[in-house]
């Protein structure tokens, strides 16, 4: 059974879309996304890679300005803004969605980084909806 959400803002959830382009070689590749100049709180994440890569996977974290990895207290230590890790590409168009249990607080400059590590050398676009709260 999923838990409702509560927030105070009025102004609703809005969408954005971003793209990662993956090249075909091995390895790592990186998208920051500032999610919003004035910070806000992001309720999930949508993640859809448009081809199928065995073995691939991805992570994602939530980063401070700094670049560093953030929780909700402040602290700075590895692994504490880890939103999932090593999620596998399971198909083409498959869609996998991120629903937070509880808001995720993104102050201003924060990111959000989607890290792709490509292992069967394929290069394919990854889309990226995240919602957030106005």
């Amino acid at each position: 059974m999923a838990l409702p959400k509560r927030v105070r803002d009025t102004g609703g959830s809005f969408y954005k879309g971003y793209i990662l382009a993956v090249g075909a070689g091995l390895g790592d590749h990186v998208l920051d996304m500032t999610v919003a100049a004035k910070g806000c709180a992001v309720n999930g994440i949508l993640v859809t890679p448009s081809l199928s890569g065995d073995g691939d996977y991805f992570k994602l974290e939530h980063l401070n300005a700094a670049g560093n990895a953030f929780w909700d207290d402040g602290r700075a230590i590895k692994n504490e803004g880890v939103l999932a890790e090593t999620i596998y590409n399971i198909g083409k168009y498959v869609t996998q969605n991120f629903d937070f249990v509880s808001l995720e607080l993104f102050e201003p400059a924060h990111k959000l980084r989607l890290t792709y590590t490509n292992v069967a050398g394929v290069a394919m676009n990854v889309f990226i909806t995240v919602e957030r709260v106005k």
